[in-house]
């Protein structure tokens, strides 16, 4: 019984999700990995999340979810939005608002303050 309660301890230790440094090598292994999701934390009250699977987006709001294919100009606005919030980071922000994008390895939280206009134009260029 002792060696099970071992071994599940150090599967659990094994699997358990890495949080990373901000860094946009750990930002970029997250993308190439082609599964993963960014979650946007606008409030204490409001987060939303898009998840993405090869060409497949599932966006997921409190109000509604919405899963469509995702064409290349898309993907690029929402590189560009994560590149353009990035430079905003701040280890010494609150973790309100915040982007964190993670993969089942790997987790990176970016403490983004006052992103939340830029995150509505993003959405609304989405059509999402």
């Amino acid at each position: 019984m002792r060696k099970v309660i071992i071994l599940l301890g150090f599967l659990s230790f094994i699997s358990c999700q890495q949080t990373a440094d901000v860094t946009t090598e750990n930002i970029n292994s997250i993308f190439q990995s082609k599964d993963f999701t960014i979650e946007y934390i606008l409030n204490d009250d409001t987060t939303a999340s898009m998840s993405f699977i090869e060409d497949y987006i599932v966006y997921k709001k409190a109000e509604e979810v919405v899963r469509r294919t995702i064409t290349y100009d898309e993907a690029l606005l929402i590189n560009d939005f994560i590149q353009n919030q990035f430079r905003f980071h701040n280890d010494s922000n609150s973790e309100t608002p915040a982007i964190i994008i993670l993969n089942t390895a790997k987790k990176v939280t970016l403490k983004i303050p006052n992103y939340e206009m830029d995150y509505r134009n993003l959405i609304n260029k989405l059509d999402l």
